[in-house]
């Protein structure tokens, strides 16, 4: 089987140049997503991989300091990627980083023998719609398109909630996208609600995520003093329920339990205000995935207390689940749509969505006994690592492709 993966992660060589050049903070979780996909299709047996990405770099000159982004050609496990060069000027951007894109798409597919080549697109972009089309043009090679959709566009710009001419173009752009989209021969789905997006019927599977188990382990840290750590990490926005967390934590009396809390958004004054106030709760802004990974090490008990206000939860998956339970640690998380029912027999879930639901929840695991936590959250590592990890999930893709 000969596959093209296009998408837009990072390549290493200029993943600090971009982070310096950039005015703001790059999508580092949908680069860390595409590199297990990656990793995945790299530790697959009888396909033939060639590798395009576009980086998600920001325009010249308000959000990047640079004119160009330049391209680059290297070899990852073995796996040549070429890495799409492009003028990042606002309005030279799209046409140029398309052309270039769709030039390498027919460098690699005539680089493969068979006449059939099925690209892999993850996350729907129009400018790697478009450069596939205008590829399809130059080459005699037939293609098949899978699309991965790890969000629908529409429901993320709704969470925004402002209206203004960029919001109305973005919404207009982003029709075109699931239109787009809608044209796959497969398509992978975080959840089986996405459908609801697509304008007519396609092949397709829901994969809720995938674990690049190889860059995990489990090695434990002493708790602070003997303490009990409850952590959080992540974006810190209302709408996701950080403060529901903290509200919960100042409900629980006891002395040796601190809360931690990592991350940057909208409640980041609330939550050093509740820091002020208890010395219990601490908070350390945003750190890398090293130094979270390092408080996870520490942590007793890790929560993620999204909850299912929101249009969106139905049609996304918390990735935090997955990272959450391969830590393993206790976890707790509130019922979600999104989620699918087998991970419920490795958490623990509040009665409902209320603040005093989960302070009730946390000590309850707080008491416990620490060999049957212990023994439920290897087990929760365990069902990642065996049943979710990139090199099967990658294998449910192909999968999906050998059916066209």
């Amino acid at each position: 089987m000969d596959v093209i993966f296009l998408g837009k992660f990072f390549p290493n060589c200029l993943l600090e140049t971009i982070k310096e050049d950039s005015r703001g903070k790059i999508g580092m979780s949908n680069h860390n997503f595409e590199m297990s996909i990656l990793n995945g299709l790299c530790k697959q047996e009888d396909i033939h991989l060639r590798c395009i990405t576009l980086p998600g770099v920001f325009s010249f000159p308000h959000n990047n300091k640079k004119f160009f982004t330049k391209g680059e050609s290297y070899d990852y496990q073995s796996i040549h990627i070429d890495s799409v060069e492009f003028c990042n000027l606002v309005g030279l951007k799209d046409y140029w980083s398309t052309k270039n894109c769709a030039r390498l798409i027919v460098e690699a597919a005539e680089s493969f023998s068979g006449s059939t080549v099925h690209v892999i697109i993850n996350t729907p972009d129009l400018r790697l719609f478009n450069a596939l089309s205008i590829a399809k043009k130059q080459t005699k090679k037939c293609f098949t398109q899978t699309v991965i959709v790890p969000d629908i566009p529409s429901v993320v710009l709704k969470m925004n909630n402002r209206f203004s001419i960029k919001s109305f173009l973005l919404a207009r752009r982003n029709r075109k996208i699931m239109d787009e989209t809608s044209n796959s021969d497969g398509l992978v789905l975080l959840t089986e609600a996405m459908m609801d997006f697509i304008n007519k019927p396609v092949k397709h599977i829901v994969l809720e995520g995938l674990a690049d188990i190889d860059t995990m382990d489990i090695e434990d840290v002493e708790s602070v003093d003997g303490k009990q750590i409850i952590l959080y990490t992540g974006t810190l926005r209302k709408v996701f329920g950080v403060m529901n967390l903290v509200n919960a934590f100042q409900l629980i009396p006891e002395p040796d339990v601190e809360l931690w809390i990592c991350g940057s958004g909208d409640s980041k004054e609330a939550i050093e205000n509740a820091a002020s106030k208890d010395s219990r709760i601490k908070f350390f802004g945003l750190v890398d995935s090293r130094k979270a990974l390092e408080l996870q090490r520490q942590a007793t008990i890790l929560v993620n207390p999204r909850t299912s206000e929101g249009e969106y939860t139905k049609y996304s998956f918390p990735s935090k689940t997955m990272e959450y339970l391969l830590a393993a640690k206790s976890v707790i998380i509130n019922s979600l749509p999104g989620i699918p029912n087998e991970y419920y027999d490795y958490v623990y879930t509040p009665k409902n969505e209320s603040v005093k639901a989960l302070a009730d929840c946390i000590s309850y695991v707080l008491h416990l006994d620490n060999t049957y936590k212990k023994k439920r959250a290897f087990a929760g590592r365990q069902f990642i690592v065996e049943k979710k990890n990139s090199k099967i999930q990658v294998a449910r893709i192909l999968e999906l492709i050998k059916s066209y």
